[in-house]
């Protein structure tokens, strides 16, 4: 059963993170350069929150993060400053779920990615829409081959 197989079999684990002494403008960056959408906040090895794209967009339309500044204000602060720029963990996986149940959890809670961890919350990898896709692709190339 493809929907059965573990989380692990096709989350990212080469994952693009920065710490929550990070400044705001590194996550930028890093999101930018990687084109990627979402980067996981860390305390240590611990997943605290991430930081998405549209949440980056919003501070800037509200004139509290600018990208092209580049002197010591706001896009400088740490992102512990700015708390409410990363969104907390309310839900992760652990590695040895299933898929069937990441899909579950993405679609009740409309969430754009999950934070795969181990039981001390350290992170381990993410789970995105891509991957999802990817996923299903695969299933759809294997179905048509039969």
């Amino acid at each position: 059963m493809p929907l059965l197989r573990r989380v692990s079999e096709i989350m990212t684990t080469n994952v693009f993170t920065v710490s929550i002494e990070d400044t705001i403008h590194d996550a930028d960056e890093i999101m930018k350069r990687e084109s990627i959408r979402h980067i996981p906040v860390l305390e240590g090895r611990k997943i605290v929150g991430v930081i998405t794209d549209l949440k980056i967009r919003e501070y800037s339309l509200r004139n509290i993060y600018d990208a092209k500044q580049n002197f010591g204000e706001n896009g400088f602060n740490k992102i512990i400053d700015y708390a409410k720029i990363m969104n907390p963990i309310t839900h992760v996986i652990y590695p040895e779920d299933s898929v069937a149940k990441a899909v579950a959890l993405m679609a009740k809670y409309k969430l754009d990615c999950l934070p795969i961890v181990d039981w001390e919350m350290n992170l381990l990898g993410i789970l995105t829409h891509t991957d999802i896709l990817l996923f299903t692709h695969s299933l759809l190339i294997d179905m048509q081959k039969q």
